[in-house]
């Protein structure tokens, strides 16, 4: 039997991110995926994508103009049904991320086991000298999931029947997609970082080494929040991040991975 390829989602939504944004996504996965696949981007502004992304618009979800946080929900169009023709498993990628190595396994482990696979939102730092299975389970974060197609249209369907009560059960589509799927699977730990939570130092060891270190095992680097893989690629010395936790200048591993154009 021919193998299906797999969907890989991007959603490009309002002007935040620019159309560089997927297209280094959309190199990266080139690189490190082997196994068939087609890429989209979910978007409302197409215009500046490399020839292999397929734009598609997102799908209404209901919230334009209703909530506060309309920013917040456009994943939940990623459930909406005849999106992706032709694949049975989809992975969604945040545009904010770093990929280290194969995705192979994220695209083996989706298709051998189905049902939806998430990150573990991460623990704060005051956690990190405690082993994974004792820390607390902080829910799903969704820069990373993979789910079945077919299986999860009713996240889509019961979100826009009566988007009103799940946007006063869930502050955003993260909280949304990891609470209303009971079975869902997450990722190894040691697949995925967060930047800003393993990568950087708190105020003033950052001062003191002042290098960043690039993650030993995790495939994908995260960037939640600040500074964003864009705020760290220029040369020259300036200051990025947070309050607390910040850094100087160019990351050289994130430079390579923006600039690499194979």
């Amino acid at each position: 039997m021919t193998e299906r390829p797999i969907a890989v989602v991007a959603i490009k939504w309002g002007t935040a991110f620019p159309a560089e944004y997927v297209n280094v996504l959309y190199r990266g996965v080139r690189r490190n995926l082997t196994r068939p696949f087609t890429f989209y981007c979910l978007t409302d502004h197409a215009e500046g994508l490399d020839d292999g992304v397929v734009a598609r618009p997102i799908p209404d979800t209901g919230v334009e103009g209703i909530f506060k946080r309309p920013g917040c929900w456009p994943k939940v169009g990623v459930f909406a049904p005849d999106v992706f023709p032709g694949h049975n498993h989809a992975l969604f990628l945040d545009l904010d991320l770093v990929i280290r190595g194969s995705l192979d396994p994220f695209v083996d482990r989706l298709t051998a086991k189905g049902g939806l696979h998430i990150i573990q939102e991460w623990n704060p730092a005051m956690w990190s000298l405690v082993p994974h299975r004792f820390r607390p389970d902080r829910g799903a974060q969704s820069s990373v999931f993979g789910w079945e197609i077919a299986k999860y249209h009713h996240l889509f369907h019961q979100f826009t029947a009566n988007p009103q009560r799940y946007y006063d059960l869930y502050y955003n589509d993260q909280e949304y997609i990891g609470g209303e799927v009971a079975d869902k699977i997450y990722w190894p730990v040691e697949w995925t970082a967060s930047f800003k939570r393993e990568c950087v130092r708190y105020y003033p060891f950052n001062m003191v080494f002042k290098s960043i270190p690039e993650p030993k095992n995790a495939t994908i680097v995260v960037f939640h929040g600040r500074p964003r893989p864009s705020d760290l690629i220029a040369d020259g010395h300036y200051r990025w991040g947070a309050k607390r936790k910040f850094g100087f200048g160019p990351v050289p591993w994130v430079k390579r991975y923006w600039f690499d154009r194979t």
